[in-house]
């Protein structure tokens, strides 16, 4: 079973677990271009209440996976049907430059794009920090929660605070605009300042604090963060000590 969000004029298909980890930049970055999408959520059952049985869920991505046609059958999807060749595509970083390039979110120029690059896989090894912070057992968590915070912060969250610094906008990291790198960057401050209450402050990252509270009030994103939909948590996997 899987629970499904049905779009009637949506052409654009997601497919990812019932959390928020790597199918949260997606979904903030097709409702910030406004375009329709339908959804279908794996470790839920149909009414949305999260699978707590891992055996289950793992059965459910089995049979799901034999249902969709992908060279590389991997969570998350995208289907895109809008043009006249249809897209599929795995991989989330993949995914999200193929939107940026689709909604021209991707820079204006070689020096953004190349910009953008860079951010978006330094996110991402920011991100393995957190999973390899996150995804152990119960009682381990206080150790690797501090060693992030010891660790892990300084070395990612600060540089991005310089970053965003230097680039003399509170608004977004690369170019002259909001692009897709600014979507995933989002996610991951947030989920850091959820995390580590008070490690992401008007006080001790001015600039870091100014972009999330940007982000959250761009019309597009507010809207679709008060949909009945929308998943504030769980962010990890019920799997993981930290959810």
């Amino acid at each position: 079973m899987v629970q499904r969000l049905e779009n009637s004029a949506a052409k654009m298909e997601l497919g990812y677990w019932a959390i928020r980890g790597l199918g949260q930049p997606i979904r903030f970055l097709l409702a910030y271009v406004d375009v329709p999408f339908a959804e279908v959520r794996l470790g839920a059952n149909p009414d949305g209440t999260l699978i707590t049985d891992r055996s289950v869920e793992d059965a459910d991505w089995d049979d799901h996976k034999k249902t969709i046609e992908f060279p590389f059958p991997n969570l998350p999807y995208l289907i895109d049907a809008s043009g006249p060749n249809e897209v599929r595509l795995t991989q989330s970083n993949a995914i999200m430059r193929y939107l940026g390039r689709r909604f021209n979110l991707y820079g204006d120029s070689e020096s953004d794009r190349a910009a953008i690059d860079v951010l978006q896989d330094e996110a991402y090894d920011f991100r393995n920090q957190i999973i390899e912070t996150t995804y152990v057992e119960t009682a381990e968590y206080p150790e690797t929660l501090a060693k992030f915070t010891t660790t892990a912060i300084p070395r990612y969250v600060d540089r991005f605070e310089q970053y965003l610094h230097s680039t003399g906008t509170n608004s977004h990291f690369g170019g002259t605009r909001i692009s897709l790198v600014d979507f995933i960057l989002y996610e991951l401050i947030w989920q850091t300042s959820v995390m580590v209450p008070d490690s992401i402050t008007e006080n001790n990252r001015p600039n870091l604090f100014a972009f999330i509270e940007s982000f959250v009030n761009i019309p597009q994103i507010a809207a679709y963060m008060s949909q009945s939909t929308y998943i504030e948590q769980p962010i990890n996997s019920v799997w993981a000590a930290f959810t």
